[in-house]
């Protein structure tokens, strides 16, 4: 009789337990092998990579004229058509753009940090050190390069700062 009741115990924990797991979130589903980033559907990069002088060159160029509102006309030539998206340029010169202003301390110590590349696309990571008294914290914003063919000009694509995964979901 005890084995009995035994048996019977350790078959309701198991039908629990798996009834459990099959009611489990299983959370996103992956987008990209551990070892490459989905940057889009047509392009998939490897994590890291370098920097060249001249994509460097053209991010600190884009930031500082586009955070600061300096020579806005440059910025709009550095930027793609999808980044102005939306944005007349005359618009983007009085400095309508899809970019808030940021108090920039110095580009020079910026960290710039090379998250993925492919081919003609670069992500970057860069953080950003406002001046002093100015009432920001450092912040964290994210940088896409884009040329098209091996000698093309670097543009940048995208760039905002970083916000975390779920930050503007609606409350539950």
């Amino acid at each position: 009789m005890r084995i009995g009741v035994v048996v019977a115990a350790a078959l309701v924990l198991v039908a629990l337990v798996i009834f459990l797991q099959s009611r489990a979130d299983p959370g996103p589903a992956p987008v990209a092998a551990p070892n490459e980033v989905q940057v889009s559907p047509e392009v998939t990069a490897k994590p890291g990579g370098t920097l060249e002088p001249g994509a460097r060159n053209v991010a600190r160029q884009f930031i500082g004229a586009t955070l600061a509102r300096i020579n806005l006309a440059q910025a709009w030539d550095l930027a793609t058509p999808e980044l102005r998206a939306g944005v007349t340029r005359a618009e983007w010169l009085k400095g309508e753009l899809p970019i808030t202003p940021f108090p920039v301390r110095d580009l020079e110590t910026s960290g710039f940090n090379v998250v993925a590349s492919a081919p003609g696309k670069i992500l970057l990571q860069v953080l950003l050190v406002p001046t002093d008294n100015s009432g920001y914290t450092a912040t964290r914003f994210d940088l896409t390069l884009v040329r098209k063919g091996a000698q093309g000009p670097w543009k940048v694509s995208y760039f905002l700062p970083y916000a975390p995964p779920g930050i503007y979901a609606e409350p539950n």
